[in-house]
């Protein structure tokens, strides 16, 4: 057994929107789930989704990440729906696999929470899902909530927080030893980014640290112009870096989620960063526009993705099973 993406098997969409409508819908709404199902193929964000587990070609489960799952709690996302096995099939634990495997695609968009409503009694339970509250559903009936969280072996004395350099600017030196130690090779060019960060909240360049119970475990700087040929694109992530031994938590996504937000609320429409990273960055959204040579000679591709622009919909991740992940464009303006 297999578990794909829809976007994975475009091929199969006409099959799955009958084996989705089919165990979901009415006789009235085909149109609704082949419409959603449409459109999830053409969004560039990471919601909708929809997933099918298939054995020699054939789908025998299901499940989708939403955006809300027709219930009255609007302030909480993404939603577990839709999962579903094959009668023929189940006593296997694929569901538990697909729940699993619906928590992980969760992380990599980096939120911090999976949330699913559902009246069975003790199934979601047992896989580690806590009952949050209740809700109501489109037709008004009440109905429990469930949460999961999404973080790979969540501490609950663990506090992640990112700040700018300007904000810790004591520990500016201390910051350069971490550059210098976990990635040399990029120790200049962060460096010499550094000082226009402390002088400024509002321009570029702008340095950004991770901290972990106040240790250093990540970065990133957003620039204006990258060392490339292309002169026409601004501004840049460049570089971003979590520490090894922090990886699998998805805090690179956090930091990602951040620069397109601090990007987004300086005016920009589009953040842009370069890599020769295959499919890291693509499934956080960013989408390959072309290539360039850095000024020494070496080629490299080109990324760009959507800012998080004021008055969206904030979709920075907070760590509930911690603190909130700090902003510091939020603070520095007095509002949340």
């Amino acid at each position: 057994m297999q578990i794909f993406c829809l976007n994975e098997k475009v091929e199969q969409f006409d099959n799955a929107v009958q084996v989705f409508w089919r165990q979901w819908g009415t006789d009235r709404n085909f149109n609704f789930y082949h419409d959603c199902m449409l459109h999830s193929l053409k969004t560039e964000d990471d919601l909708p989704k929809f997933y099918m587990a298939m054995q020699n070609d054939s789908i025998i489960g299901t499940y989708a990440l939403l955006r809300n799952d027709l219930i009255s709690r609007q302030d909480i996302y993404p939603w577990l729906a839709c999962l579903y096995v094959a009668e023929e099939f189940r006593g296997n634990n694929i569901g538990v696999e697909l729940m699993q495997h619906a928590i992980r695609e969760t992380r990599k968009m980096g939120h911090a929470s999976l949330y699913l409503t559902s009246d069975l009694e003790g199934y979601y339970e047992k896989n580690g899902w806590v009952h949050l509250s209740n809700g109501f559903s489109i037709f008004g009936e009440e109905t429990k909530i469930y949460a999961a969280k999404t973080l790979a072996s969540p501490d609950l004395d663990e506090c992640f927080i990112i700040r700018s350099v300007k904000e810790c600017s004591n520990r500016r030196d201390e910051f350069i030893q971490y550059i210098s130690e976990a990635w040399p090779a990029v120790k200049n060019l962060v460096i010499a980014q550094i000082d226009g960060s402390i002088s400024t909240f509002t321009h570029l360049p702008l340095t950004f640290i991770m901290f972990k119970n106040e240790r250093i475990i990540g970065f990133y700087q957003l620039i204006e112009q990258e060392n490339l040929i292309r002169k026409d694109f601004s501004p840049w992530i460049a570089p971003l870096f979590i520490d090894k031994n922090e990886r699998g938590k998805a805090l690179g996504a956090v930091l990602l989620q951040h620069a397109r937000k601090t990007a987004g609320q300086m005016g920009y429409e589009k953040v842009y960063l370069t890599t020769d990273h295959i499919q890291y960055y693509e499934k956080y959204g960013f989408r390959e526009i072309g290539l360039s040579n850095f000024e020494w000679g070496r080629p490299s591709k080109i990324y760009e993705h959507d800012t998080l622009l004021r008055g969206d919909r904030d979709r920075c991740t907070k760590f509930h099973t911690t603190r909130l992940i700090h902003d510091y464009t939020d603070r520095r303006e007095g509002s949340l």
